[in-house]
């Protein structure tokens, strides 16, 4: 934030710093709340596994894999709780106006938009909670004996995933599907203790709520010996009410640790979210508990467990039966980055519910009451020691322990907390008595909806009532609505709204409703969303959450004019004026740009070529009158007035071979060197002001703070000895050292050293340093004219 994107304080459009009315000091644009917020986002990263073909400094103990973007692994080592936004304007949370996963259509894979991707040989998920290693062993990963789902070739689906060549038979594999309409699905079965679906048997797609992987094979009739290739079914990106409503949780139980002890802790989940798998008791007996799957993984909503359950004569177990089963994937990874994959949890038939601690701020922590089994709920839930995170309280009041927790029966002083229990209730926005504006949807919507045509036709309308018919949004409902009479008896909150957003000017789907969440007497917070389940972690999940938190960054009404002071500052200006801030805010927000004659950028929102062109073609960049004035310009970093001077002496070896060049040991004498910044802050601040008349001017020099005594006569010495020596360690080390050192890497010699002094040959015009400076003057330029040539060349004509 402070860096990248929005900066330490509140700006006008036009990079002026806004005041705070209250204390008269600039307002910030986040606090040390903010701070443990966000930090909560970024839980749980790590380095990817090794392979090879990475340039990365490696010792005898580790080698870190620093190149791939880092991932995350299956250890429930991500925060899952709700995050607040930044006060911009409103209290927001990450993750508002996305929809609701459990609003989505039933078997979304099947749906227009489904994703797949492309998985190779591998029957593992690699954006869903991670599988065991070991079940791709050929051994474990039978599907003879573990099994898998295996796509029929008279699938829908199947047809989609292998778009077979018309010529001859074979699939033509994409690295990504997208379904470009609904599929319809084949074939039900019931799903029992070791159930096989390969080849041969019964398509089961109808009786999946939700797929993972599965293999397409080759047809038949296709030519040559061609493999097998596996896919990924990757949901789209949808949130989960931190608090259901209620008549919607079940218990859930963690898997045993070792076969055949029975589970470890218990949870709440979303009994309409495909979280968990199934386990069956006999209903005289439980003491014989089965679990039943369809394929290996597989997780169902509770009402799928049920009827499965029902279906073998069977009903749902309670918590303390629960068994690991290999067939179905309740099983854990003993060791690795992934040691808790597999499928963690079990549905049971105990009640579940959901209740809050609340501290002295007013944040919450949410606690799962699931009966008599208190001790055995898992940690992140469990009273005492779950996690804080912020809401956001009506009136901003909350029960407190300073006056009892209000008193209220439903509440309970418990150490410096409240303790209570909540009550969900959910309502329409709109009720259709008043006319509604754009504005009004964009501020009182928070929760998404999924596209209304991703439904079956039939079970949502587009209202054509004269009310309804708007240039800014469209209304859909669950009936017909051709009148502006019916429109109070058909909104709902089920009723969609599509609008756009006028920032990013995308298209949004939000749900005319409010959910909010009641606690002891009289308090209540909007019901806030989150990403992932704290059941069932997903890096799918983890990856939507930070694109979120990023998302918000860069949205914030800060980012243009922060980013633009800062482009501005390292192209053309340390500072600029507030015009010309607000002209490259103003292209980065738009998206275009126009000098008069030309038009640039694509009207998207951050176009960084309308951007750049507002930066370069501004007056206040080009005008050469501003060349002498004192306050115009910027320093010029060392490092780029160094590979200037090689550019423009035209530093090569004599034969024009190409070498690869590391100078290094830079930083040590001017500051910088590439590749090697002291920490994320870099080599300066962009609000350096060095002592004098730059300080006395209230101007900045970010530059100037690599300036001091010893770097600026590291930099001259270095500087005068380049033309004599080339890239050597001459004079004692006077140039870039303490030793100069040139490491190069050439075809005729692989082995990676420096050149130093003896080999320079001491001004010997026949030295063996390869890289020195090649540019010559005209043969019969007159001095004046080298010097003015060389003057353009190095300081541009001034």
């Amino acid at each position: 934030m402070q860096l990248f994107t929005i900066g330490l304080y509140k700006l006008n459009q036009d990079g002026t710093v806004v005041i705070d009315q209250n204390t008269g000091e600039p307002a910030e644009t986040y606090d040390n709340d903010d701070i443990m917020n966000f930090s909560r986002a970024w839980t749980n990263f790590k380095n990817q596994e090794q392979r090879p073909n990475l340039e990365v400094y490696a010792d005898f103990f580790s080698f870190e894999n620093t190149i791939d973007p880092m991932m995350f692994p299956t250890t429930d080592g991500r925060d899952v709780f709700p995050k607040t936004g930044l006060n911009d304007g409103g209290r927001v949370y990450i993750g508002d106006k996305n929809k609701r996963c459990d609003a989505m259509p039933p078997k979304a894979w099947l749906r227009k938009g489904a994703k797949f991707i492309f998985r190779g040989s591998d029957p593992n998920v690699e954006l869903g909670r991670k599988d065991p290693k070991y079940w791709v062993d050929p051994v474990w990963s039978d599907p003879q004996h573990y099994s898998r789902v295996i796509l029929d070739e008279t699938s829908n689906l199947h047809s989609e995933l292998c778009n077979a060549d018309p010529v001859t038979g074979a699939c033509r594999f994409a690295s990504t599907v997208i379904l470009a309409n609904d599929v319809d699905c084949i074939g039900t079965c019931n799903a029992g203790e070791y159930k096989q679906h390969i080849s041969g048997l019964q398509p089961c797609e109808c009786s999946i709520d939700e797929i993972r992987t599965v293999r397409v094979d080759n047809p038949a009739t296709a030519t040559g010996n061609l493999p097998s290739v596996w896919y990924e079914y990757v949901r789209d990106t949808c949130v989960q009410m931190a608090f259901p409503e209620p008549g919607y949780m079940k218990a859930v139980s963690e898997i045993g640790t070792t076969y055949p002890t029975v589970a470890n802790d218990a949870m709440c989940a979303d009994t309409r979210l495909a979280t968990a798998g199934t386990a069956c008791c006999d209903p005289n007996n439980n003491n014989s508990p089965k679990n039943i799957c369809l394929f290996r993984g597989e997780r169902t909503t509770y009402d799928t467990a049920k009827l499965r359950c029902e279906s073998n004569g069977l009903v749902t177990c309670p918590w303390s039966t629960i068994p690991i089963n290999y067939h179905c994937g309740t099983d854990i990874q003993w060791d690795g980055d992934h040691y808790k994959a597999g499928m963690r949890f079990s549905w049971t038939n105990e009640d579940c519910s959901m209740k809050v601690q609340i501290d002295e701020k007013g944040y919450v922590a949410m606690v799962h009451d699931v009966g008599s089994l208190t001790q055995q709920v898992k940690g992140r839930v469990r009273i005492d020691v779950g996690t804080y995170f912020r809401v956001f309280w009506d009136g901003d009041s909350f029960p407190t322990t300073s006056n009892g927790c209000e008193g209220s029966s439903s509440c309970e002083v418990r150490g410096t907390t409240c303790f209570c229990s909540t009550t969900v209730h959910t309502s329409p926005v709109f009720d259709g008595s008043a006319i509604i504006t754009k504005e009004q949807l964009l501020t009182k919507l928070h929760i998404g909806a999924p596209n209304p045509a991703l439904f079956d036709e039939g079970f949502y309308f587009r209202c054509t009532a004269p009310a309804c018919i708007s240039p800014d949004f469209s209304v859909y409902f669950t009936q017909v609505v051709d009148k502006n009479n019916d429109i109070s008896q058909a909104i709902d909150e089920k009723t969609i709204f599509e609008v756009t957003d006028p920032l990013t000017g995308k298209t949004m789907f939000l749900s005319n409703t409010n959910s909010m969440v009641s606690v002891g007497s009289g308090f209540s917070f909007r019901n806030p969303p989150m990403f992932n389940s704290p059941v069932d972690q997903t890096q799918r999940d983890a990856l939507a959450e930070t694109d979120a938190v990023l998302h918000h960054y860069v949205q914030h009404s800060n980012t243009a004019p922060f980013i633009a002071t800062r482009l501005i500052q390292h192209l053309v200006t340390s500072n600029p004026s507030p015009r010309y801030v607000g002209d490259v805010a103003e292209a980065f927000r738009t998206g275009t740009y126009s000098d008069g004659v030309n038009t640039f950028g694509t009207g998207t929102y951050g176009d960084l070529e309308a951007t750049v062109a507002a930066v370069f073609l501004d007056d206040e960049a080009r005008s050469t009158t501003l060349d002498a004035d004192v306050t115009h310009g910027r320093a010029r970093e060392p490092l780029l007035k160094l590979i200037h001077f090689f550019r423009a002496m035209e530093l090569d070896t004599e034969d024009r071979r190409s070498r690869e060049v590391d100078l290094i040991y830079l930083k040590d004498k001017i500051g910088q060197e590439s590749h090697y910044a002291p920490s994320v802050f870099s080599f300066f601040l962009a609000e350096y002001q060095p002592i004098g008349p730059v300080l006395d001017m209230n101007l900045v020099a970010p530059e100037a703070q690599l300036f001091d005594a010893p770097k600026l006569i590291g930099f001259l010495n270095g500087m005068a000895n380049l033309p004599f020596y080339g890239i050597a360690d001459c004079e004692d080390g006077k140039g870039f050292g303490p030793f100069f050192f040139s490491r190069f890497k050439i075809t005729d010699h692989p082995d990676e050293r420096w050149y130093q002094c003896h080999e320079a040959g001491s001004l010997n015009p026949d030295t063996h340093v390869p890289h020195r400076f090649r540019w010559l003057p005209e043969s019969n330029a007159s001095p004046a004219e080298i010097v003015s040539e060389m003057d353009l060349l190095l300081t541009g004509g001034r």
